[in-house]
C-alpha cells in the first residue's frame, strides 16, 4: 500500500492507448502539455510525434524519438487539439499532417536530472515530470495494488517514456513515484502504477518537465 503525498491524477485527462507504435514519449509529453496549458481536451499526439520524428536521426517512426527532438517540436510546431489530426494505432502510409485551422499550443520542455528530491519537489508544485526509462519484465505486470514489483535480476526490455504524476511512501517508508502510462486503462490502476525509488534508481535515465 502506498500513501500518496502528491497525486495529480484528478487534474489530468483520461489515459490513452498508444498501440504498437513507438509513440510513448509523444503521449507522455502531450499529457503534460494538456495539463500545463489547461486545454480541457486532448492535444494531437499524432502531430507531435510526426514533428518529433522529423527531427530525430533516421526519421524512423518505428524507432521512436528523443526528448531533444520532442522539445524542439513542442517549441516550434506545438500541438493542435486532437480532432485536428486524430491518433491512429496503426502507422499511416503516407504519413503527413492534414490541413487544419486550429490554433497551435506551444511550450518549452526543460531537461532535468534523475534525482528523487528534484522529482518530488516538482510534483509538489503540481507539475508532472516526463520520465525516460529502460523498462523491465516487471514493468509489464503491476500487482493488485498498482505497484511494479522491484525484482533483481530483472530483464531489461528497452526504452519507454511515462509521466510522473505523484509520489508517496510505502509501509516501510520507502519512496515511490506514481506514473501514468500510455498502454490504456487495463495496465495497473486504470493506466497508472507505482514505481519504487530503488526501481527508479536503476532504470531512470532522463527526465523533463514543461514550463
Amino acid at each position: 500500500m502506498i500513501t500518496a503525498s502528491a497525486d495529480l491524477r484528478s487534474l489530468l485527462l483520461p489515459v490513452r492507448e498508444q498501440g504498437r507504435r513507438q509513440s510513448c514519449l509523444a503521449f507522455a509529453s502531450s499529457a503534460a502539455h494538456e495539463h500545463g496549458a489547461n486545454t480541457g481536451e486532448h492535444l494531437s499526439v499524432e502531430y507531435l510525434f510526426f514533428h518529433a520524428v522529423a527531427r530525430t536521426p533516421g526519421q524512423n517512426p518505428n524507432a521512436g524519438t528523443t526528448m531533444a527532438a520532442t522539445a524542439q517540436a513542442l517549441a516550434q510546431e506545438g500541438q493542435p487539439i486532437e480532432p485536428a489530426w486524430p491518433y491512429s494505432p496503426i502507422q499511416a502510409v503516407p504519413w503527413a499532417p492534414p490541413s487544419f485551422s486550429n490554433p497551435l499550443f506551444k511550450t518549452t520542455m526543460v531537461p532535468g536530472k534523475p534525482a528523487s528530491t528534484d522529482l518530488a519537489a516538482t510534483l509538489d508544485k503540481k507539475v508532472p515530470v516526463i520520465l525516460g526509462l529502460v523498462i523491465t519484465d516487471a514493468f509489464f505486470r503491476p500487482d493488485a495494488l498498482g505497484i511494479v514489483p522491484d525484482i533483481t535480476p530483472d530483464t531489461e526490455r528497452g526504452g519507454h517514456a511515462v509521466l510522473a504524476v505523484g509520489h508517496g511512501h510505502d509501509q516501510a517508508g520507502q519512496e515511490a513515484v506514481l506514473v501514468r502510462n500510455s498502454w490504456g486503462p487495463g495496465w495497473g490502476l486504470d493506466g497508472y502504477a507505482w514505481l519504487s525509488q530503488s526501481y527508479l534508481d536503476r532504470q531512470l535515465h532522463e527526465t523533463a518537465s514543461l514550463i
